[in-house]
């Protein structure tokens, strides 16, 4: 499957924790981005016919791409059309949308051009919680606007954060039991993760903000627990799906499908090849400018034995885990001895060829493929 991602690096605010490459930028800069990304797209295409008419899945993410005018949006789906991509044949169409910036407006130009599901970041519903990792939208702006995609009929995913600072168990649990209640098909959440890079880990470094690790554990066990009594099942580490809504983008990361990406920072994968262009702005601009050459892209050609550690690390992520057959015909094992450890321990369960992560294993997982790889890799030595 051929998935197709379009970075929108626009945000009202950048977030405190935020380590993706985004601009806090004028809207004016708006049109200026949506012309450079029309002009990357166009130039692919011409490398690459008909490339864009074998695209199944449409990812717009950012940033904020619902920060993106009504007209805007109609330009970038209009542009796309052009291009060859079935917006109304799509397996899959998601856009993400932010409390702040999503209205009536900009869903119906989604709805209208082929979008069928959308993504709500809103990571928490207390007011402390948002102020202290710098979200720029309010906890009524966030109720707002997961009841006006939820009234769209599209499938909605709607995200959280744990182990924010100050946060409790409980407080986490209670989030987590409000957006629940609501009838969306697909929630995720996501442990804090502190760059020392952002904001935040500047203050976490200078000891003005503590976030107790402890806790982490804890709030993942009984979140994975509350969600799976509700009916959602656990699918990847942090994605959570009633039967049939999961995300057919994401899986296609995960199962190591191929996908187009545009607009700075942007990560693609295709023809054993993973790519992205410049990370900085004006560098992308330039990029663009140039005619988009390859020699400016950071390409990273997937060999044997990388190929082998994403199978693994890529497969333990999902419940599908790991099929020990597969990496045998890729010509590698992991021996017996290691695999039988995790699953003595719990870490690890197995189905036929296949082995899954269970129990702390989920906790674990950076740890358990680690060494899982390091074991296969002793064998192509």
């Amino acid at each position: 499957m051929l998935g197709l991602y379009l970075h929108i690096p626009f945000c009202t605010k950048i977030c405190d924790y935020c380590d993706f490459f985004t601009i806090q930028g004028p809207a004016r800069l708006h049109q200026e981005f949506l012309d450079l990304l029309s002009r990357e797209m166009e130039l692919f295409a011409s490398r690459h016919p008909q490339v864009f008419s074998r695209v199944e899945t449409l990812y717009l993410g950012g940033g904020t791409p619902s920060l993106l005018s009504p007209e805007q949006l109609e330009a970038l789906f209009s542009g796309l059309a052009t291009l060859g991509l079935p917006l109304h044949a799509l397996r899959e169409s998601t856009m993400e949308f932010n409390p702040e910036s999503t209205d009536g407006e900009r869903l119906e130009v989604a709805t209208r051009n082929g979008v069928t599901r959308v993504s709500l970041g809103l990571q928490s519903f207390r007011p402390e919680l948002l102020r202290a990792v710098g979200r720029s939208h309010s906890v009524e702006q966030g109720f707002a606007a997961l009841d006006l995609l939820l009234s769209s009929g599209l499938r909605v995913n709607a995200d959280l954060m744990f182990n924010l600072p100050g946060q409790t168990l409980e407080q986490f649990l209670e989030d987590l039991e409000k957006l629940s209640s609501y009838p969306l098909g697909h929630i995720s959440f996501y442990g804090l993760k502190v760059d020392s890079r952002t904001r935040l880990g500047h203050r976490v470094e200078k000891g003005l903000v503590q976030i107790d690790e402890d806790l982490y554990g804890d709030m993942y066990r009984e979140g994975v627990a509350l969600l799976q009594s509700k009916g959602f099942d656990r699918y990847e580490v942090s994605n959570f799906a009633r039967a049939g809504q999961e995300s057919l983008h994401n899986l296609n990361y995960w199962r190591r499908g191929e996908y187009l990406a545009f607009g700075p920072s942007a990560h693609g994968y295709i023809d054993g090849v993973r790519y992205h262009a410049p990370e900085r702005y004006p560098q992308w601009r330039r990029y663009v400018e140039e005619g988009c050459p390859e020699s400016a892209l950071s390409r990273d050609p997937v060999g044997h034995e990388e190929a082998i550690a994403e199978a693994i690390q890529l497969s333990l992520r999902t419940k599908y885990g790991l099929d020990l057959e597969e990496l045998r015909h890729m010509g590698v094992d992991i021996p017996e001895k290691v695999v039988g450890r995790y699953v003595d321990r719990g870490f690890l369960e197995r189905c036929g060829s296949r082995i899954a992560l269970c129990g702390d294993g989920w906790l674990f997982m950076d740890a358990v493929v680690a060494d899982l790889y390091s074991a296969a890799y002793s064998k192509l030595e």
